[in-house]
């Protein structure tokens, strides 16, 4: 499993990383326009985002079905949520973390900046993400949890590490992946807030 991941992790980054570095160019901002209008829709009318996901992947993540297989499926996902997040912001919105492999940010840590007293919408927003029964599913409340993030919150957030969580979901691991990502947003904000109350203390 381990060794997966590291894969996916890094498969996903380099391409991230390519798209952030640039993303202030005129062909990078077509590929992320073209990458956000592909969310949602059919993936045979999505050949441009598609095609620029497949040449950038190793030769056996190429699947040779007739639908996306959890390597594509997942990577381009993630690919997706970064061109939405992105977009029409000046700094980056891309945490990359490749040396720190038990600390890396998951989603739910990075929706738990939206938390706050009184954040039981959020919280009933999360938990529909984390109990979705399907990917195209979670497909769509990731779309609308990082439109939150875009118009709400300063985060970072670590796509390849999105990635990676979406491929072992999409390998029949969904509930090990829900169980990180509430442990994420529910304890990462409150161990924030002790140590802040702690600070306070002196």
């Amino acid at each position: 499993m381990h060794d997966s991941e590291m894969t996916v992790y890094k498969v996903t980054s380099k391409i991230l990383r390519k798209l952030d570095n640039t993303r202030d160019t005129p062909g990078t901002r077509a590929i992320l326009a073209n990458i956000r209008n592909s969310i949602g829709k059919d993936y045979s009318k999505s050949i441009d985002s598609l095609s620029y996901v497949f040449a950038n992947l190793p030769e056996e993540y190429i699947g040779h079905g007739r639908v996306l297989n959890a390597y594509e499926n997942s990577i381009l996902t993630a690919i997706q949520m970064y061109a939405l997040h992105q977009q029409a912001k000046a700094e980056s919105v891309l945490k990359l973390d490749y040396q720190e492999k038990e600390r890396r940010q998951n989603i739910g840590e990075a929706l738990s900046s939206l938390r706050s007293e009184g954040s039981e919408s959020m919280d009933r927003r999360f938990n529909a993400m984390v109990t979705s029964a399907t990917f195209a599913e979670l497909q769509n409340h990731l779309r609308q949890l990082v439109k939150l993030l875009k118009a709400k919150s300063n985060t970072r957030v670590d796509y390849a590490k999105l990635a990676e969580d979406l491929y072992w979901f999409l390998r029949g691991q969904k509930n090990e992946v829900s169980l990180q990502w509430a442990r994420a947003y529910y304890q990462f904000r409150k161990k924030e807030n002790l140590e802040g109350d702690h600070q306070n203390d002196k």
